[in-house]
């Protein structure tokens, strides 16, 4: 199923370059070793089993999911100490127990209603950690809340079945900036009022450990003291917003949307590919101000060519179609039917699409999906 520019392709796949996979894996691992940081990476953005045993060799024995599903998942292919990285859902807390009778299963919250539901309802004990919001405001205790976090954590210290694990936090807004400096800025800020937060609780005799994570950091911060753990996820295969970003060079995107060329509009300078909003997601970056769905690549031998954004903009992503301007070079190296490839704009919500990926190689790798049978 290797496109090329002389294969016909029926509907769109996604591709994924396990070269690259394997280069991007071994750097983030390389770099937090040196900087001696726990590696415990969110498998949120592959969810592939066979991904994932590229990890073991490198030493790494403990992950993170974003789902109970997905931690169950991972615990069929031997995964055994598990951070479910979203505050508990007292919805869940029957899954809850199924699971963690099975692994190590790190759960995080962050109110003190749903830590007591969690305290009366476990029917084994957990590592729990307490979620703060370093300044992305999306969940956790704000990291200025001190007499919040000291509750929150003196309270699951009282419990018998909760075993306090430390301070977590995700600094995803780091994904706003561009450049190292930029992400060090933010980096660096929520380091230190987590560790201050840390403080607070030594000052008290509570030991506490710092767990932070996202791929921008992970692939660009320099200053990690203090800080235990790291779960970055996007990593493995980067995407159009990480290279903005500067975690990585577009060539070090491992993943793209091969899509058949359907339409070419010599007047307007455009080609209209099969490929979509439900093929792609619709998530977008800005380039130059303009907001665009992906950044377009063109079939070499092994794999893709990435086109410079300039050249050829995805600039409008409906349901099945996408359009993208471009150069009048692009334009004449591109026929009716050929396979081009979209690399994507954030390539955990592209990833989540699909039940499997196409190696460039040829090969079939299944993901984890959710089928009917797991809901409820």
């Amino acid at each position: 199923m290797t496109a090329s520019t002389s294969t016909a392709l029926d509907k769109p796949y996604l591709a994924i370059d396990l070269q690259k996979v394997v280069s991007n894996i071994a750097r983030i691992a390389e770099r937090l070793k040196h900087h001696g940081v726990f590696f415990r990476p969110h498998f949120k953005t592959h969810q592939c089993a066979a991904i994932g045993e590229l990890f073991r060799p490198l030493g790494v024995s403990a992950i993170t999911v974003s789902s109970l599903d997905m931690a169950a998942y991972f615990a069929d292919f031997g995964w055994q100490d598990i951070t479910l990285a979203v505050p508990v859902n007292p919805g869940q807390l029957h899954a809850i127990n199924a699971i963690a009778r099975r692994i190590k299963l790190n759960l995080l919250v962050d109110c003190a209603e749903t830590t007591r539901a969690l305290d009366s309802s476990l029917e084994v004990s957990c590592p729990v950690w307490v979620k703060v919001d370093v300044g992305y405001g999306r969940a956790g205790v704000k990291w200025c809340d001190e007499r919040g976090v000291l509750a929150l954590v003196r309270l699951i210290q009282r419990s018998d079945r909760l075993n306090f694990a430390g301070l977590l936090t995700h600094c995803g807004h780091t994904y706003a900036c561009r450049g190292r400096e930029q992400v060090n800025g933010l980096f660096e800020e929520g380091r230190v009022r987590m560790l201050g937060l840390k403080q607070l609780l030594a000052d008290r005799g509570i030991t506490a450990r710092i767990s932070m994570g996202d791929t921008p950091s992970a692939s660009l911060a320099e200053n990690f003291d203090g800080v235990d753990e790291m779960r970055p996820g996007n990593f493995v295969f980067y995407d159009v917003t990480q290279s903005m970003v500067g975690s990585c060079s577009v060539d070090d995107i491992a993943v793209a949307v091969a899509c058949p060329v359907i339409g070419k509009y010599a007047q307007d300078m455009k080609i209209i590919v099969y490929g979509g909003s439900v093929h792609l997601s619709k998530d977008a970056f800005t380039y130059d101000g303009q907001r665009l769905f992906g950044q377009l690549a063109l079939h070499k031998s092994g794999g893709w060519q990435p086109v410079p954004i300039a050249d050829a903009q995805v600039f409008s992503c409906c349901q099945e179609v996408s359009q993208v301007k471009v150069t009048r070079p692009v334009f004449d190296q591109i026929k009716l039917g050929q396979p081009v490839y979209i690399l994507p704009a954030h390539s955990c919500l592209a990833a989540e699409i699909y039940p499997r990926y196409i190696t460039t190689d040829g090969q079939a790798q299944e993901r984890f999906r959710l089928y009917p049978s797991q809901m409820g």
